[in-house]
């Protein structure tokens, strides 16, 4: 049979954990990670929409300057 844990092993094990928890992330900072990434997402999405419309653009210029001119 296995020994049952003692008072100790339970204190050692309180201790990990207790000094775990400064590190754990509450729900507000889980909310604000939430924003900044739908911020950044939003970023993104303006800076790949933005590119493409530059790279048509470029592309179309070509196009016309090739065959119409």
């Amino acid at each position: 049979m296995a020994a049952q844990p003692d008072a100790l092993d339970y204190e050692r094990r309180l201790t990990q954990v207790e000094s775990t928890l400064p590190y754990l992330a509450t729900k507000a900072d889980l909310a604000e990670l939430k924003s900044e990434l739908h911020k950044l997402e939003t970023r993104l999405v303006r800076w790949i929409a933005g590119l493409g419309l530059g790279v048509v653009g470029t592309l179309i210029a070509v196009l016309i300057d090739r065959f119409a001119g």
